[in-house]
């Protein structure tokens, strides 16, 4: 007879005072606020995503939150004393959440399948090594100085200006080095060019 009584009372009690009681540990509290709360939860997430197993993956995520909020009991993450605006409200950010995650695998499964297979093949691997090697052999055969205005502009992106204090040269100077070490560099990657064919 008491039990009844108290399983009335609960039933009964407003949301405040359940969220009290739930923030106390209170278990049968909290399965009242579930039993009242589930179903309009669950429909609202379902409105949202349209599809059974997620909204109720949904819900159950927002009960959780709501009790993980009620342990902690902190200010204005828990609700005060309307439970259900409050679980409305998570529940649907978390089916924004989900809707925006799965709008972003979507869109990255398709740009995937439009990509060409990223993973070179064996030849590709080689010639691209190929032509690093050269770019890289072109570059140690220039003269120190040229070598060191291109690494710094092209390579480092340094601005001309700080470059040229860097080395320690007028700006003129330095546009001079990198002119004169672009056109070695070319011709050698030229020759290098004609011998690869």
């Amino acid at each position: 007879m008491t039990v009844e009584r108290t399983e009335t009372a609960s039933s009964e009690a407003g949301d405040g005072d359940l969220l009290t009681a739930a923030a106390r540990g209170d278990g049968a509290a909290f399965r009242h606020l579930l039993d009242r709360y589930a179903g309009r939860v669950f429909a609202n997430c379902y409105r949202v995503l349209g599809e059974s197993d997620e909204a109720e993956d949904a819900m159950q995520e927002s009960f959780a939150r709501l009790w993980k909020v009620l342990g902690r009991h902190t200010g204005a993450a828990a609700p005060d004393r309307d439970a259900g605006g409050w679980l409305m409200r998570t529940s649907r950010n978390l089916c924004i959440d989900r809707l925006r995650r799965r709008k972003r695998w979507t869109t990255d499964e398709t740009v995937l399948e439009m990509q060409p297979d990223p993973t070179p093949g064996a030849e590709e691997r080689r010639q691209t090594q190929d032509v690093g090697d050269r770019v890289r052999n072109a570059l140690n055969d220039l003269p120190d100085r040229q070598r060191a205005a291109i690494a710094m502009v092209h390579f480092e992106g340094l601005p001309q200006t700080e470059a040229a204090e860097a080395m320690g040269v007028s700006v003129d100077a330095l546009e001079s080095l990198l002119a004169r070490g672009r056109r070695s560099l070319r011709a050698r990657l030229e020759t290098a060019k004609a011998d690869l064919i």
